[in-house]
């Protein structure tokens, strides 16, 4: 195997102050304060002082940003950053034909140096586009090369390693013993940086969905979440064949039933999707630590349906947004998942269903919490990870006149396109719209390498 070297350097605790002076700051605090000429003093990683006029102190990097706008990096709660080489390999399908044609025998033939470059190529994508966390729901084979990318590419967030042990149409390669999947979860989780000082990415039990999981494993992932302390996240209620085929082989229970019945409800449990949740099954997770992450572009692409964001937000539970995998979207772009979710909502529930500060919190504060970090990121405060994007004010889409509302200007106006700095701990990740730590040249190159062994050992005929 090819070496696979580290890309970036980690982000270093005594780097200079850096103030950023004079932005309309969209804090996304509880308050939704703005300040229309903030500055942002960073100091150690971390958001140290928020105001007007702030002194830039001695040797402190000074970004002066007028008539630019400042937000809290970008959170994307459900993605598969395994499956970026894919795009376009899988077009025209439906869910379970989706993965049983293409995507199964594809991640099949992973291993760690394709995994690792195909994460990273994933990774430059989202970090260009101002998300700085994530949630990946990870792959099989070839785990370690992604989890190893993700660490390096400089995002925070959670990953850990997609657990299957069954599934119809599933190929060999993809389906593990069940002690044996479970061990070496545990054994990744316990390798990751988030157990070191300074660490970026934490561990998150991922089984697939239920249709790919026996009783046993689920059984083995509650112990290992209770025992471990890692949440659960799962793919739930995204289609309504998915939920039939739930039905029929779990003693007619749907996922949310079966969930409960299985002890996986009592959990930290984060459900990419949800589009067929109902009533009953608001009521039976309001009980329980339960969020949901919202994937619009996905669920269009495939024909899941459009989710009830209304009613799911009404009931209390935090949803997060995320734009799923390269194959099913075919992007990684958080603001198109964002202005969707609003156009969405408003399509199934009114005009005003989701106004542009709700659609804007799915992707900073309210998608934090859906993924239990809220205390560190998700908005700028004082004694926050200095996680900020910064937009640029002279785009032409992100004008608007004094008395419009910057989340509605930002929420149906913005995109990647815009995205000219992008901090992650305080570091400049992307810099005037560059990246700083990873080469695309390399990326794609090394993706195109790799790809074509992937195709070769999935046996598909691409």
């Amino acid at each position: 195997m090819a070496a696979m070297s580290s890309p970036t350097a980690a982000a270093a605790p005594d780097s200079p102050p850096l103030l950023l002076r004079g932005a309309t700051v969209l804090t996304l605090d509880p308050a939704a304060t703005v300040l229309p000429a903030g500055d942002l003093l960073i100091e150690r990683g971390r958001v140290a002082a928020i105001g007007s006029s702030l002194a830039a102190p001695p040797e402190a990097r000074v970004l002066e940003l007028s008539g630019h706008l400042v937000l809290p990096g970008l959170v994307q709660g459900h993605l598969h950053l395994g499956q970026t080489m894919f795009r376009g390999l899988a077009e025209g399908r439906r869910l379970l034909p989706w993965l049983r044609e293409r995507i199964w025998p594809l991640e099949a033939g992973h291993d760690d140096e394709s995994a690792y470059w195909c994460a990273l190529l994933g990774a430059a994508e989202c970090l260009l586009g101002g998300t700085t966390t994530i949630q990946d729901i990870g792959i099989g084979p070839g785990a370690a090369g992604l989890l190893r990318a993700i660490d390096e590419s400089g995002l925070r967030g959670l990953a850990g390693m997609c657990l299957m042990d069954a599934g119809e149409g599933a190929p060999p390669g993809l389906i593990g013993d069940t002690d044996e999947v479970l061990a070496r979860t545990e054994e990744l989780g316990k390798g990751l940086s988030a157990n070191e000082p300074g660490g970026r990415v934490g561990y998150v039990l991922n089984p697939r969905f239920i249709l790919s999981c026996s009783d046993e494993l689920w059984r083995g992932v509650v112990e290992l979440s209770e025992r471990l302390g890692w949440p659960i996240h799962t793919h739930a209620l995204e289609q309504a064949e998915e939920t039939a085929q739930v039905r029929r082989l779990k003693a007619d229970r749907d996922e949310i039933e079966y969930f409960d019945d299985s002890g996986v409800l009592a959990r930290d449990l984060r459900i990419a999707h949800g589009v067929w949740l109902d009533d009953g099954h608001l009521r039976r997770v309001r009980k329980g630590c339960f969020s949901v992450v919202h994937c619009p572009s996905s669920n269009l692409k495939l024909g899941s349906g459009i989710a009830d964001l209304a009613a799911v937000r009404a009931a209390g539970i935090a949803v997060g947004i995320g734009a799923d995998g390269a194959p099913c979207n075919n992007d990684l772009d958080a603001w198109e998942e964002i202005r969707l979710a609003a156009l969405l909502a408003q399509l199934k529930s009114g005009p005003g269903a989701l106004t542009g500060l709700e659609a804007l919190r799915l992707a900073t504060s309210e998608g934090a919490r859906a993924l239990g970090l809220e205390n560190e990121v998700g908005s700028i405060e004082v004694g926050k990870a200095a996680d900020v994007v910064v937009l640029a004010g002279d785009r032409p889409e992100l004008w608007a006149g004094p008395t419009a509302d910057p989340h509605d200007t930002v929420a149906f106006g913005a995109s990647r396109a815009a995205v000219r700095h992008v901090l992650i701990a305080g570091e400049l990740v992307v810099e005037n719209g560059v990246l700083t730590g990873l080469d695309l040249a390399t990326l794609r190159r090394e993706a195109t390498r790799t790809l074509d062994a992937v195709i070769a050992r999935s046996g598909l005929s691409l």
